[in-house]
């Protein structure tokens, strides 16, 4: 009784592989495109006897940057000395998150097949889509090579750059998975810069991004405010999928600021606002800055310059109100350092606490980070800065350390301790650095 079950289950298993193998021929299980959020999966998990990508043959992509909502042909290319049938799959993912589908490809009969996560054919509404070939376009029989052309529509809005995810099997046409050689890569593009018009920058419009005094320092966040620096209604901020060997990258949106005739990191884009950095200099005095959209394009549009004075320093703390300063109670498990009524969660600071100050504006640091570089270890300032707190000038032991905070890029920090007399209330706070000193009127909560 055993040996005709255990034979009837083989016989089973025996029936249904010419239907795996067939349905394969139709295209492969989804996820196979070696995403990092999908699990990495590649076809080498059915397809077995050689490392990935190392059959002595390749798999490009090929793909323009997009226009939001207008079509383009993807091309997957799959090329192999010794193969003689093909296969493929392909995702799009947004760049910013890589669980997310951007934007839609078309299925086309007898070549193209578009399936949606976990199996169903599109249309996908929004899940995560997987383009593959079908049985009639492997080509069986056909030597060197392939390519696949799928078309894809963008996301309807610049969602910032889209990653391209692609498996090939160049396969032996043997009628099984062993010996076929599975290859794998990807390819970024972003947003076409086809923007137009001619930017321009408010009088008095370049402003220290924490309290927009209108005199900067080198690596200072900063705002620039102005027109034209974006289609109407189009917001971009930069974020991890970005970055650029680590770096804030000096073009967002399709537009690239220049201070003193040198491209500085963008981090955000809206119409008539731009957040970015200053440049990493020791050259101070007025200085010209200039917008560009579409930079390096043959679509180029410079905008007119305009100039600000650069110092060496110009600190400035961020607020939550304009008043209220930005701060955090290392004393009291990081709680953000403000009355609940100004920011939820909020709470106030005790004498003798550990508090936490966020600003820009401050100069230089030992040792230097350039503009775009986010900061590794400690960077504390290059020349001393004298903190008071309620009128009290705090000694140098109460200062724990000033200097670059490994958040952002020109952001920086203040680990200082609340001094024994402060009174209950919102206490006036000041740093001096040089010649410069930060806003009057920013204030801490402290509560005894």
């Amino acid at each position: 009784m055993k040996l005709r079950s255990l034979r009837f289950s083989l016989s089973l298993i025996f029936a249904a592989l010419p239907a795996v193998i067939y349905g394969f021929s139709s295209g492969p299980l989804t996820k196979r495109t070696g995403v990092p959020v999908d699990g990495g999966l590649t076809c080498t998990q059915c397809h077995t006897g050689t490392p990935l990508n190392g059959g002595g043959g390749k798999l490009v992509i090929r793909a323009s940057s997009y226009t939001p909502s207008v079509k383009q042909n993807i091309e997957v290319e799959i090329s192999d000395p010794t193969a003689m049938r093909w296969g493929f799959q392909l995702t799009a993912r947004l760049a910013t998150d890589e669980t997310k589908q951007a934007g839609t490809f078309t299925p086309s009969s007898g070549s193209i097949r578009v399936r949606c996560d976990p199996g169903a054919d599109a249309p996908c509404n929004g899940a995560l889509e997987f383009a593959s070939h079908v049985q009639a376009s492997t080509d069986a029989g056909t030597p060197n090579g392939k390519t696949f052309t799928v078309e894809w529509t963008p996301p309807p809005t610049d969602m910032g750059p889209v990653m391209f995810y692609a498996a090939g099997n160049a396969a032996n046409n043997s009628g099984n998975p062993l010996g076929d050689h599975i290859y794998n890569t990807n390819l970024r593009v972003g947003v076409a810069c086809t923007l137009t018009g001619t930017p321009s920058i408010n009088p008095g419009g370049i402003a220290n991004g924490a309290d927009f005094r209108t005199t900067i320092a080198p690596n200072a966040l900063i705002s620039i405010f102005g027109a034209g620096f974006a289609a109407a209604g189009q917001k971009r901020e930069a974020t991890g999928s970005d970055l650029i060997s680590g770096k804030i990258p000096d073009e967002l949106a399709c537009v690239g600021v220049e201070i003193a005739g040198k491209r500085v990191p963008v981090f955000y884009v809206q119409g008539d606002l731009i957040k970015a950095q200053a440049l990493t200099t020791d050259n101070v005095g007025p200085v010209d800055v200039r917008v560009i959209l579409n930079p390096g394009r043959p679509t180029q549009i410079r905008g007119a310059a305009a100039m600000v004075q650069m110092a060496d320093y110009a600190p400035a703390f961020f607020t939550f109100n304009g008043k209220s300063i930005a701060a955090q109670n290392a004393s009291n498990n990081n709680m953000v350092l403000a009355d609940p009524s100004v920011a939820a969660g909020g709470v106030a600071a005790k004498p003798n606490d550990i508090v936490i100050l966020y600003g820009t504006g401050f100069g230089l640091t030992d040792p230097v980070f350039l503009e775009g570089e986010y900061s590794i270890g400690l960077a504390p300032l290059r020349d001393k800065a004298t903190v008071t707190i309620g009128g009290t000038t705090l000694p140098d032991a109460d200062v724990l350390y000033a200097g670059l905070s490994p958040a952002f890029p020109g952001f920086y920090q203040f680990n200082v301790k609340v001094p024994a007399s402060a009174p209950d209330g919102d206490v006036p706070v000041t740093i001096r650095v040089g010649a410069g000193s930060t806003q009057p009127g920013a204030t801490i909560p402290v509560k005894r």
